[in-house]
């Protein structure tokens, strides 16, 4: 009996390898489960903590079972669709799922158009929110890691010493020069079956239809990734909508997160790598960014709760003929990928808001900030979450405290007429994201801040929080946090359709968002 063993730790096992090799483990998983008889590869393997071997009877047998192995795990459905039943856990996403992952892997590992062969063009829909989206893919009829086995033997089925490996297979594997056969990257049977499994093993996810990302675990135990490999995979179209490498990588963590039993898994280190065209090559996608990311428990926490409150929402087009119904979209949170980028590199979760009120010019944005109305609920709710600074609280508390209050006035100065209220109201908001958001100096900031609080009367919530605010906004290294805070109590605070007459009457409302 012929025996290939795969070390994790073995020289030449770079991240993708070991995220391969635990893609391999969790499809021999999968087939121990559920492929019995005559389907099975004819030959036997073992499963360790850090080891995979795989046997057969002889010496000529590695054909038969690579070519069975690598069959049943890189398949295609019935909707042309691919199908790795490794990647899974306790079964197939939904075809619009599977959709969207294919999409992603078109990006990344299978970007270049000769690894996937296709017939034509197919359509998916599916409801989500009382809409029906309609997704576009195409319907393939083979891909390229399918066939890879036979980069692996000779022609008389024995393994070779070396496998050519392509940067078709592995982003970064490039030949230098087609003219010279010497610059040709080979590697061992072992490493070269562990980047062919890194489909499995790794996440591809689209930003747009021009981008992608591949998140790859960093994998230390194969036994714990094989039980972990299918809480990686998204469950519904609305969980396959990312908006940066931070985005993605820590969705995933946060699926990590479940519990396994009373016992919660650990989250490991995991890299983020962005494809992106390039100037000098618009045809074909390059490794743009990698982001490194071992976020901490409150790190997840914390993202967690804008992964849910922040949330992708279906959007309708305005017809552009009489008649025609409008057809729905995704519309992507603007949001939660700067709390990503931020908690992604142990930032404050709000810094940088101010980039999402202003255009790049600094100017004001109203496009922007009509977008963060929609996200309003969501803001409250990250607002309304534990605060690690007292000082960075009592900013957003007594920005809102001195809202509510000068809205109160007005209500009183425009004696109950509605419209006059809501005039003066949305003027007086603008006046403040004007003043907050073109600050430029620690001065100009703190004249605008203690504008806002001097104009609204008496503010209990700052009479109680001033030695902790004080330091912030005196501090020439840290006011544009205190900027941010500030934009994000404006953009945080839920206006009352009728501002009360008696401010006095709800102080302790007041202080909620």
């Amino acid at each position: 009996m012929e025996t290939l063993s795969i070390d994790l730790f073995a020289p030449g096992m770079s991240p993708l390898h070991r995220a391969g090799l635990g893609g391999l483990a969790a499809t021999l998983k999968w087939i121990d489960d559920k492929v019995k008889g005559d389907r099975r590869p004819p030959g036997d393997w073992s499963v360790d903590d850090r080891q995979v071997e795989l046997r057969w009877e002889n010496s000529n047998g590695a054909k038969d079972f690579l070519k069975r192995l690598y069959e049943l795990a890189f398949q295609i459905d019935e909707n042309g669709l691919i199908h790795l039943p490794g990647s899974y856990g306790n079964g197939p996403p939904k075809p619009e799922v599977l959709a969207e992952l294919q999409q992603g892997m078109s990006l990344t590992i299978l970007q270049f158009g000769p690894n996937r062969k296709s017939d034509g063009v197919a359509l998916k829909s599916y409801e989500i929110d009382n809409q029906t989206i309609t997704i576009q893919h195409q319907k393939l009829t083979g891909y390229t890691h399918q066939s890879e086995w036979e980069k692996l033997v000779t022609g008389k089925g024995t393994l070779k010493p070396h496998a050519i490996i392509s940067g078709t297979i592995a982003p970064g594997f490039v030949q230098r020069h087609v003219a010279f056969p010497s610059t040709t990257i080979e590697q061992p049977p072992g490493l070269a079956i562990a980047l062919h499994f890194a489909l499995i093993g790794t996440l591809s996810l689209a930003i747009d239809r021009k981008t992608g990302v591949l998140l790859v675990p960093d994998v230390k135990d194969l036994n714990l990734f094989v039980r972990r490999r299918g809480l990686m995979t998204p469950k519904s179209a609305r969980d396959c909508r990312i908006a940066s490498p931070a985005d993605a990588a820590l969705q995933t963590q946060v699926r990590l997160q479940l519990t396994e039993g009373a016992q919660k898994l650990k989250t490991d280190r995991c890299l983020a790598v962005l494809f992106a065209t390039k100037a000098w090559n618009e045809k074909q996608k390059a490794r743009a960014s990698v982001l490194d990311i071992e976020p901490d428990t409150t790190t997840l926490e914390r993202f967690d709760l804008a992964m849910h409150t922040l949330q992708a929402r279906i959007a309708l087009t305005k017809p552009t003929k009489k008649g025609e119904a409008p057809v729905p979209f995704w519309a992507e949170s603007v949001i939660r990928p700067l709390v990503a980028e931020n908690l992604a590199r142990d930032q404050p979760w709000y810094q940088d808001f101010r980039r999402l009120v202003v255009s790049p010019d600094g100017s004001d944005d109203a496009q922007k900030v009509r977008q963060l109305g929609f996200e309003k609920k969501g803001l409250q709710a990250m607002v309304n979450a534990h605060w690690e600074d007292r000082g960075e609280e009592a900013i957003v508390r007594s920005v809102h405290e001195a809202m509510f209050r000068r809205y109160g006035m007005i209500r009183d100065e425009t004696a109950g007429n509605q419209t006059a209220f809501n005039n003066r109201a949305d003027r007086q908001m603008q006046r403040w994201r004007l003043a907050f958001a073109g600050a430029k100096t620690a001065d100009d900031f703190r004249k605008a801040l203690t504008d806002l609080w001097s104009r609204s009367g008496s503010n209990p919530v700052l009479k109680s929080s001033w030695r902790e605010v004080l330091p912030l906004i005196c501090d020439e290294d840290r006011w544009r946090l205190a900027r941010d805070l500030a934009l994000l109590a404006l953009a945080s605070y839920e206006r009352p359709v009728s501002a009360p007459k008696d401010v006095d009457s709800v102080v302790e409302k007041s202080t909620e968002v």
